[in-house]
């Protein structure tokens, strides 16, 4: 994993410190809120529609993760391996430094839970909002570590997962399976659902879509993919697919989900909102009916088989 870390000089550290002080600025007027150095939640939309009692997240729909008392966030939010083309994040991202300071597990919970209530607070005054489930959307249960970046380039990651688990809340974990080393590591420190994400069946495909800033991203990929039998909580492929990308190839993606011992897959279509509109448009977004049949392809060609779907999230669940 360490050449995932830079090794800069004072000079260039500085000015990556200043980058870093402008995009926390930059994001929080669009709804971040920042905990520490390097850390950040965002108020998902599904939480507030939860809250005015309208509607629920798929992963609500899909595993029973109560949606008005989830915080979405991340420990690396401006840190990533890829800057893909259909990321919604409207920002580039680099990669840490080899001395980044790192903060404590604890705090980042502590404070994510904290700016998290805080957000909430005015939904308390509404009459549209249902009282009893804004009373327990005051006291979040769920971590969905995936707003931004790659969380396995947090060293504390394992500590992280152990201590929102130590608090009887669960954590999802989405990764981009290039830090296999990390993933190993997890092995002993298990999120509730562990997800990675796949954006191609060759490297080509995946360099297309993602565009890598480490060297032998599909390697990697490809390792971690094969660590996910050794996990005992509920593990998930998710495919994120764009026309034009990597919406092709079922065969090539059913190759590789049948070898995973992954749980479930997540085909889900890519959604042309945010930082992604720089590079990609509106007829690169796949119709739910194309992402159905698309699943439709992989449950024909693997021993998966289609469990769920959400339509406003084009996304359908296979279950093996």
């Amino acid at each position: 994993m360490t050449e995932c870390f830079l090794n800069v000089p004072p000079k260039i550290s500085k000015k990556i410190d200043e980058r870093l002080d402008y995009l926390r600025k930059k994001s929080t007027d669009i709804g971040y809120r920042f905990v520490g150095r390097h850390s950040a939640i965002k108020v998902c939309n599904w939480t507030k529609q939860c809250i005015r009692g309208k509607d629920v997240c798929y992963k609500n729909k899909f595993y029973g993760i109560n949606s008005h008392q989830c915080i979405q966030m991340s420990p690396t939010v401006f840190f990533c391996t890829f800057n893909c083309r259909h990321c919604w994040r409207n920002f580039d991202f680099i990669l840490p430094r080899k001395n980044e300071k790192w903060d404590n597990p604890d705090d980042i919970i502590d404070k994510c839970i904290e700016e998290q209530t805080k957000y909430l607070q005015g939904f308390g005054g509404s009459s549209i909002v249902d009282k009893k489930t804004f009373k327990e959307a005051m006291n979040p249960k769920h971590f969905a570590i995936s707003l931004a970046g790659e969380p396995t380039l947090y060293p504390k990651l394992p500590k992280f997962i152990d201590n929102i688990l130590d608090r009887k809340m669960t954590a999802f974990l989405v990764t981009n399976g290039t830090n296999p080393e990390m993933i190993k590591k997890l092995i002993d420190h298990q999120p509730t659902n562990l997800y990675v994400s796949l954006y191609g069946t060759n490297k080509e495909m995946l360099q297309k879509t993602s565009r890598p800033m480490i060297k032998n991203s599909w390697s990697k990929i490809m390792k971690s993919i094969k660590l996910l039998d050794k996990f005992d909580n509920d593990t998930v492929i998710r495919l994120t697919l764009s026309k034009g990308l990597n919406f092709e190839d079922p065969k090539g993606y059913a190759k590789i989900i049948e070898s995973s011992g992954a749980k479930y897959v997540e085909c889900k279509a890519f959604m042309a909102v945010g930082g992604s509109r720089r590079f990609m448009g509106y007829s690169q977004m796949p119709l739910h009916e194309e992402i159905t049949e698309f699943a439709k392809k992989l449950e024909d060609l693997t021993s998966y088989k289609i469990a769920n779907e959400k339509k406003e999230s084009r996304v359908v669940l296979l279950s093996r």
